[in-house]
This record gives structure tokens, C-alpha cells and sequence, in this order.
């Protein structure tokens, strides 16, 4: 598969661009979560039905992607996941019911759901290592510079217009970032041969992955179960901040979006010094176990801290979200690559995300309900035993994986 630096490095760039635009697609409803609830009144919990709508369907969808994947050319399907999901970023903002809202939030759930999938099809058919290695944690970037950049942009647009202004300029740049895709990467992939709607089958070669296999495979039970609490504890994060610090330090929306979108822009940390480290490290595990174990203290800090300062809450929601952007690194992106075959990567990264998503949407429904009936601080309580309990699990992972053959360096 020859393939030349400048080609995969155009490869990566082109795909990290088109994850971005699209997180900026389902990152939107977020980052105007705290405007549309002012604007119209409703509760907590049923605005956050919308991001559960959204989650669920992601969630599902992880593993039907993988199935999709393998039937139709993966740049056709992030080409046809683009502009749809412009097309319902444009519906968004016009209907007044919540119902319908969380309906076409589902769909975009489960159309973004194909594009992880798609992209790591692409990178192990087309990229030779270093460059997949690297690629893969890049993705992890996304959630950090699509949350910063929405956060601002979203500021910008409620401040000198109106929340819905948000997704039809959402909306733009997905429909011009689909173009851009449709002409490019066909070009730089077609001088490879080996790309095609689908990787040639070795008939000597078992090639599918089964379900059954995990139970061969405990390590990946343990993995897969870690992805899960990182949805969690990283969603509770970039949906309830702006929340949170309304409710505690009555800030006005102006300075908590402001503030919050200061944690994304760090978060980019977190996805380069795990692939950094991750790449050098001989057990994901137990670097993913004392990333949680980290995470886990600064939300009792949060907790214990409330009211009393600002600047060491925010410096807490920092470091959890490097935390949680580390670990999505470890356990999502490395790990599939280390001890899996380049033909049963796309499987477990569907599989994986599918119990990220799955903790996302937990959180999307949770953890509204129980900060508006509860409170913070037993919210907290709640997060901070998740992310111990995710740690004792990594530590146990840890055991298993010593005894996995690893494939690639």
C-alpha cells in the first residue's frame, strides 16, 4: 500500500476536518443549551431528552456503522452523513416543539454515528504507521477545538443575534465542508488500489470479529466498560458547565459560556499528551486507572470547593477534562490498534463508541434530573464514585491485558 508522506498527511487533515465540522453539527445544541432554556422556560430534564435523543441514537448507530462500513465505500457514506446533518442543523431552529427537536436530534445522532467508523476505515486502508497511530488520537482533538471554537462562535451569534443564527451558520460550513470532501478525497485515495467499498478478503484469513470473542478476551470487556464511564464523566462535563457555574457563581451567560469554553481549549492537551504517552507506554491500563483515579479527586474538589472559588472550580473542570480526553485516547483510539488486526479495528472502535455514547447518554438524561432534584453537591458524589470505580476497573484490565499478544507497536 505504498502511499507517500505529504498524501497521508492530506488524508489526516482533511479527515480531522470534516470530524470537526461535523462535531460542530451536534456540539451546537450544547453550546446554546443554556439560551434555548432561557428562551423558552423548560426544565432542565426535558431540555436534556434532546442530547439523550441524540446520545441513544449515536450509541445504536455505532454498531450498525460498522456493518455500513463494510457494504458501501466510506467516503461516500461521511459524504452523504454531511449533508444531512447540514440539512437538519437547518431544520433545528424552526420548529418550536421539543418533540420534534429531539426526534431530529436522534437522526443526527445516528448519522454522526457512521463518521469515527468511516474515517478509521479510511486510515487503516490508506495510512502506514507512524501516521495511524497518529491519526487515530488526533481524532481525539475534535471534542476539545470543536467544543472551544463552538462555544466562542456560539457566544458571538447569541450576543449580537439570536441561539438559531447558531445552527444555519452550522449549517453552512457543513455543506461547504461536504463539497470540499467530495472533490478531494476521492483523488488522494484513488492512486491506492487497495481502496475500495470494502478491504479484500484473505479466504485463509478469519477476518470477522464475533460477539463470542470477548469472552477470549477480557481485556477488551474491561476497555470497552472504561469508554463507557469516559462518556459519562465527559459529557457531564461539556453539557452542564455553563449550568453549573449559572448556578453557583451566578455569572451571567456571557462570562459562563466564555469560561467554558476556556476547558475545551485545554482538553486539546489531553488528546496529544495521551497519544503521546500512550504510544511509549507498555500498559494502557494502568495509565488509564490513575487517569481516572485523577478525575475522581477533582470532582470531589468540586464538590467540597463549591461556591468558595471559582478559579480552583474551573481549574478542576480543566483537569477532568484532560483526564477524559486522555483516557478516549488510551482505550478508544490506541488500544483497537495495538492488539487488534487492521481488519477488525472499525468493529471494535463501532463497539467502543457505541458504550461511549451509551455513558453519554446517561449523562445527557442523569444527570439533569438529579442536579435540579438533588443538587450539585450529591451530583458530584454521584461522578466522582463513577470515575473510582472506572479506575478499579482499568487496574483489573490491567491484569488481563499483560497476557494479549500486541500486534503493532
Amino acid at each position: 500500500m505504498p502511499r507517500t508522506k505529504r498524501t497521508m498527511v492530506s488524508i489526516i487533515l482533511i479527515a480531522w476536518l470534516a470530524y470537526l465540522i461535523s462535531y460542530l453539527g451536534r456540539s451546537d445544541y450544547n453550546a446554546c443549551l443554556l439560551e434555548i432554556i432561557n428562551d423558552t422556560g423548560i426544565a432542565r430534564a426535558l431540555a436534556g431528552t434532546v442530547s439523550s435523543s441524540f446520545a441513544i441514537c449515536n450509541a445504536i448507530g455505532q454498531l450498525i456503522s460498522t456493518i455500513i462500513i463494510t457494504k458501501i465505500s466510506p467516503i461516500k457514506v461521511i459524504n452523504i452523513e454531511l449533508l444531512a446533518v447540514a440539512i437538519i442543523n437547518l431544520l433545528f431552529p424552526i420548529t418550536d416543539s421539543f418533540a420534534i427537536m429531539a426526534i431530529l436530534w436522534g437522526i443526527n445522532g445516528f448519522l454522526q454515528s457512521t463518521l469515527l467508523c468511516g474515517i478509521t476505515a479510511i486510515f487503516v486502508r490508506t495510512l502506514k504507521e507512524p501516521y495511524l497511530s497518529r491519526g487515530a488520537y488526533l481524532l481525539n482533538t475534535i471534542g476539545a477545538v470543536g467544543g472551544m471554537f463552538n462555544y466562542i462562535l456560539s457566544w458571538f451569534i447569541i450576543r449580537h443575534f439570536n441561539w438559531k443564527l447558531v445552527f444555519i451558520c452550522t449549517s453552512t460550513l457543513l455543506f461547504t465542508l461536504a463539497i470540499i470532501w467530495y472533490i478531494i478525497i476521492p483523488r488522494l485515495t484513488r492512486s491506492n488500489s487497495s481502496f475500495d467499498s470494502q478491504p479484500k478478503k484473505d479466504a485463509s484469513e478469519k477476518t470477522k470479529f464475533r460477539f463470542t470473542e470477548l469472552f477470549y478476551s477480557p481485556a477488551t470487556v474491561f476497555a470497552i466498560a472504561a469508554g463507557m464511564f469516559v462518556g459519562l464523566l465527559r459529557e457531564s462535563v461539556s453539557l452542564w458547565i455553563p449550568t453549573y457555574m449559572n448556578d453557583v457563581f451566578e455569572l451571567t451567560r456571557d462570562m459562563s459560556v466564555i469560561i467554558t469554553a476556556f476547558v475545551p481549549c485545554l482538553q486539546v492537551c489531553g488528546a496529544l499528551l495521551g497519544g503521546f504517552i500512550g504510544r511509549r507506554s507498555k500498559d494502557l491500563f494502568l495509565l488509564s486507572s490513575v487517569t481516572f483515579a485523577i478525575s475522581g479527586l477533582c470532582l470531589i474538589l468540586i464538590m467540597l470547593m463549591e461556591n468558595a472559588s471559582i478559579t480552583i472550580t474551573l481549574i478542576m473542570f480543566i483537569i477532568n477534562a484532560i483526564c477524559m480526553t486522555a483516557v478516549l485516547t488510551f482505550m478508544v483510539s490506541l488500544y483497537p490498534i495495538r492488539y487488534f488486526d487492521k481488519k477488525k479495528v472499525v468493529f471494535i472502535v463501532g463497539l467502543s463508541n457505541f458504550f461511549v455514547h451509551f455513558g453519554d447518554f446517561i449523562s445527557s438524561s442523569g444527570i439533569g434530573w438529579l442536579s435540579q432534584t438533588k443538587g450539585w453537591m450529591l451530583t458530584f458524589v454521584v461522578l466522582a464514585f463513577f470515575a473510582f470505580f472506572a479506575a478499579v476497573l482499568c487496574f483489573i484490565g490491567a491484569h488481563f491485558s499483560k497476557t494479549e499478544e500486541r500486534i503493532h507497536v
